[in-house]
């Protein structure tokens, strides 16, 4: 079995998923996750400012190798070694900055800056930088309009550029001792091919097109005008930017020895390009064109395929569009909604106390009829990612009475979140895009099927679901396969 297995890595939102996958079958063997142990449900979060979301940069890896070892255990038991690992994918959340210094040491592990989280990594549902983003938005309207065609017409809190003057802004010490600033999906593949200087670093074109302004149309990352423009202080990252990113195509380089012995695994296997945990549930989901597909979780990523030749890459009122984000010779069309699974935790957390769970509220929702209740909900709990591209506005429940019900309350969220994803798909298709079908893929879709019978009667398309509950980390075991010498797939 030498040589016939792929590693996908997964860093999603609360733990990291380890997937084996066989090369030759395209079956897979295992899955194990790990969860991040600080902060709540690996979150740190503040009290005095509901905006903020950080994650710890030693958690990570700490809880990388933990789940290294679960997979290693699970496969030897089916009698597979781990010097059979022939190629690693990684996916990871973003926006996820996080500043390191030039020799790659993640700078929340200093002396000095282990309790700040400011040092820490950004985590992409972190909102902190709401009104640098609105300063960005307006900077690119008047000096670079064209950045807005690929944007939707609006920079996002959620982004690269946004939480790095915000980080400049209200903490100097942190921004000038950051020799540069990182996605995780490009830290974790560096990491693991054990690269120590910073400027060595490749980095992925699906986080850069789609967070940080880059695109081949005008020459790579924003030019140090435009930047300068934001704040001077902007430049010192501006520099350490390379002028050329990569897709799923091409490797960061191979494993270290030091990972390599660890995990009995074989020095030198290629490591792919990282690409962002939506986009790699795309590939995992089969993507194709004509194709929606709908990455569900704590919030909801839209994934659409555009003709690299022919398809239009100025798209309003999506979260972004960049070039080969997702599949070579296609544009990736990115939309989304800020919040779904987490509405309906808020509902069960905050609001009932962890009382009632979703089982429960399901079983009682099914026996309502559509506008039963009365409620009408919105879905902008944690701002809006599309067509809005707020991260200001607010969610809201209209039509309760002192009979309302909490699974009335539940129901009616989930339908504005089905509203939400109508809404979304209309006003793409209005610009041209072609949307025949709907995929469905992660958690929610495989565990309350009440959830996606409200959405295939509001969004009225054929709705699949798919075949695996992991194709994120089936996606980036997707790229492993591509790239190692057991090479599976033509993307073509």
């Amino acid at each position: 079995m030498k040589n016939k297995i792929a590693l996908g890595i997964d860093f999603g939102s609360s733990a990291v998923r380890v997937l084996t996958l066989e090369l030759e079958s395209g079956k897979v063997i295992n899955s194990v996750q790990q969860e991040y142990q600080q902060g709540e449900d690996g979150v740190f979060v503040s009290d005095k400012d509901s905006l903020l979301a950080r994650q710890s940069p030693a958690d990570y890896l700490k809880s990388l190798k933990l789940a290294l070892e679960k997979a290693s255990t699970e496969n030897k038991s089916l009698g597979l070694e781990m010097s059979a690992v022939a190629g690693i994918g990684v996916d990871a959340t973003g926006s996820t900055p996080l500043p390191v210094t030039k020799e790659m040491k993640a700078l929340s592990g200093l002396e000095g800056f282990k309790d700040n989280l400011n040092a820490y990594a950004w985590m992409w549902k972190d909102h902190t930088s709401h009104k640098e983003a609105d300063e960005i938005t307006e900077k690119i309207g008047k000096l670079r309009p064209q950045y807005l065609d690929k944007i939707g017409g609006a920079y996002s809190s959620e982004w690269f550029w946004a939480k790095i003057l915000h980080c400049r802004n209200i903490d100097k010490i942190v921004f000038d001792t950051a020799y540069t600033w990182l996605e995780l999906s490009d830290f974790i593949p560096a990491v693991l091919a054990g690269i120590n200087n910073a400027d060595e670093v490749k980095r992925n074109v699906c986080a850069a097109g789609h967070k940080g302004l880059y695109s081949n149309e005008w020459g790579g990352f924003p030019d140090n005008g435009f930047i300068e423009s934001l704040h001077p202080d902007l430049l010192k990252v501006a520099k350490t930017l390379p002028k050329e990113t990569f897709s799923i195509e091409e490797t960061v380089g191979g494993l270290s020895a030091e990972w390599a012995v660890k995990f009995g695994m074989t020095e030198g296997i290629p490591i792919s390009m990282g690409i962002l945990d939506a986009h790699a549930g795309a590939v995992g989901s089969g993507i194709k064109d004509g194709s929606l597909v709908k990455i569900i979780g704590t919030s909801t990523c839209d994934l659409v395929l555009g003709d690299l030749h022919t398809g239009n890459s100025n798209i309003q009122g999506v979260a972004s569009v960049a070039t080969e984000s997702v599949l070579p010779n296609y544009y990736g069309i990115e939309a989304g909604q800020s919040a779904v699974g987490d509405i309906l935790n808020w509902l069960i957390n905050n609001v009932l106390g962890n009382k009632k769970t979703h089982q429960e509220l399901t079983e009682l929702a099914k026996k309502l009829k559509a506008g039963e209740s009365g409620l009408l909900a919105l879905d902008w709990n944690n701002g809006n990612r599309s067509i809005l591209s707020d991260s200001m506005l607010s969610g809201l429940i209209l039509g309760q009475t002192l009979q309302t019900k909490d699974f009335e309350i539940y129901r009616a969220l989930i339908e504005s979140t089905a509203f939400g994803a109508l809404r979304i798909i209309e006003d793409m298709e209005r610009q041209g895009v072609m949307i025949n079908e709907v995929v469905n893929c992660g958690g929610i879709t495989h565990k309350n099927d009440l959830f996606m019978q409200i959405y295939a009667d509001v969004i009225n398309k054929p709705m699949k679901v798919a075949a695996s509950d992991e194709t994120v980390a089936l996606g980036a075991a997707d790229k492993a396969g591509f790239i190692s010498d057991n090479e599976r797939f033509d993307w073509d």
